[in-house]
Parts: structure tokens; sequence; C-alpha cells
């Protein structure tokens, strides 16, 4: 079988979000911060970017942690695993998580 037969990665099933959604409490959470930090715009412009800056640092530290675990997740239910589709199901879920990846760069 080859990778580019749509039915062997999946491609041809509906695809699950893996990543962070702009309902998850931490995005709500940097959002909401944001917010504050718009505000104070006026008073301090330059205040307030650095500290857009510092929050856009942690927001995309907190996307990578999360994306290493969901990696580390991924590897760890397959060690040592030779079954076919298993393996197939794992080649699915990285192909989600980098197509989660890719959103995230298309905002």
């Amino acid at each position: 079988m080859s990778d580019s037969n749509p039915e062997v990665m999946g491609r041809t099933e509906p695809r699950t979000v893996t990543a962070q959604t702009d309902t998850s409490p931490e995005l709500s959470e940097i959002k909401r911060r944001f917010e504050e930090l718009q505000s104070q715009f006026i008073e301090q412009p330059q205040e307030a970017v650095k500290k857009a800056e510092r929050l856009t640092e942690e927001a995309i530290e907190g996307m990578t942690k999360a994306i290493r675990e969901q990696m580390s997740t991924i590897h760890r239910e397959l060690e040592g695993d030779t079954d076919t589709e298993r393996l197939r199901l794992a080649m699915r879920r990285y192909r989600m998580l980098i197509d989660s990846i890719g959103r995230s760069q298309a905002a």
C-alpha cells in the first residue's frame, strides 16, 4: 500500500481537531489578557507592546508544550508495536497534528 492512496492514511475520513481550540481555557485566558493589553495601549503604547510580546511568547511556549505532549503520547502508545493498523492510526494522528499546526500558522 502507498501513502498516496487516500484510503491508507484515512484522508477520506472526517478529521478530528487535536490542537487547542478557541474554547480551550488556556487560549481563552491568553485572549482575555491580550484584550487587557489592548486597552493599555492608549496610555502606554510602548509598555503594552512589550507585554504583548511576552504574552505571545508565553502562548507559543504553551502550544509547543502541548504539541510535544501529543507527540510523546503517540510515540509511547506505539513503542515496539508493529501492528500495521496501529501504525496507520499513528500516521493519521501525526497528520492531524501537522494539519493543526498549519491551521495555527494561517492565523
